[in-house]
């Protein structure tokens, strides 16, 4: 395990799984990413409370171990420690012929950070005017696979069919299994060095409800993207569900993987650090100051193509 440096530490810790993304790649026979979206999900929840993880468990669970299928597991899940710099340290595996049937598993994961109490993510922080900065995603990473695979099977689209847009992948498998990216190592230090106010790992629920936990009830977030373009793979879905684009912002990612909140008096580090680092990113609108009360404090005017009334 890395040697770690602080002087006033609290442990954060985050348990999460893959979900029905699994089913997804079990269809397709294709389980190699999977154990990275197990320590994406994980860690990223950790470091958007400005936690640096440390140690991460599994937990493996299926009707009969394959050999083949949970070597592929652990070797994703391996990856993924080391791109996040934490230590896999042990797990759990257990056979329930009862209760799985086939080739059916589940995987679920349990992750430790530190944070020195001085910089730990606090949405209070968060000052009127602070600029609201989006970093894309890679793809789906792990949620709403429920309403992908429901859509598929309504519209008789397999894995395996070819994808409808341009894309380095060939097949809808592939491009659905795109692993979950993993946020650590461009964000821990800006983290370090206190330029970030607040942050929201877009996850389930999409961007209106994560984000929303991330701002004070006294602020509010408004979005209105000028530069940004939503990945085809999200205007396909939305196309092929006939989902409104509210449903879309509140199930999806939408080609944003992470939300960064800073205050004005940090944005041109942050952006100079980005720019430094080659990180793409996007100005996605600010906060301000919210004059009546309302249901929510998130307002998304525009995002991307969508216009939002």
């Amino acid at each position: 395990m890395k040697k770690l440096n602080y002087e006033d530490p609290i442990l954060l810790s985050s348990a999460d799984g893959v979900g029905t993304k699994l089913k997804i790649g079990l269809e397709y026979k294709k389980l190699d990413y999977l154990g990275i979206d197990l320590v994406a999900m994980c860690v990223n929840d950790i470091l958007a409370n400005g936690g640096e993880p440390i140690f991460f468990l599994d937990y493996f669970s299926s009707s009969k171990i394959s050999n083949s299928n949970f070597l592929k597991i652990i070797k994703s899940i391996n990856f993924g420690c080391k791109e996040s710099g934490c230590s896999l340290i042990g797990g759990e595996t257990a056979e329930m012929p009862g209760i799985y049937k086939k080739d059916d598993f589940d995987l679920a994961g349990f992750a430790v950070g530190v944070v020195e109490r001085k910089q730990l993510i606090n949405k209070n922080n968060v000052k009127n005017g602070a600029v609201i900065i989006g970093l894309e995603s890679s793809g789906f990473h792990s949620n709403g696979f429920s309403l992908i695979r429901k859509v598929l099977k309504k519209n008789k689209i397999t894995p395996y069919s070819k994808v409808p847009y341009i894309s380095k992948k060939r097949f809808v498998g592939d491009e659905l299994l795109i692993p979950t990216k993993i946020y650590v190592n461009e964000l821990l230090p800006l983290i370090k060095k206190k330029l970030i106010a607040s942050m929201a790992h877009i996850t389930g629920g999409g961007i209106y409800e994560n984000l929303s936990r991330a701002i004070p009830k006294s602020l509010i977030g408004m979005i209105e993207t000028k530069s940004f373009q939503i990945p085809d793979r999200f205007l396909w879905l939305k196309e092929v569900a006939n989902i409104s684009i509210a449903e879309m912002l509140n199930t999806f990612n939408c080609g944003i993987g992470m939300i960064l909140i800073v205050n004005k008096n940090n944005e041109k580090k942050v952006l100079n650090f980005f720019k430094k680092k080659s990180i793409k990113f996007f100005i996605l609108g600010n906060i301000k100051n919210s004059s009546k009360k309302t249901l929510t404090n998130i307002s998304i005017k525009k995002f991307g193509e969508w216009n939002i009334n």
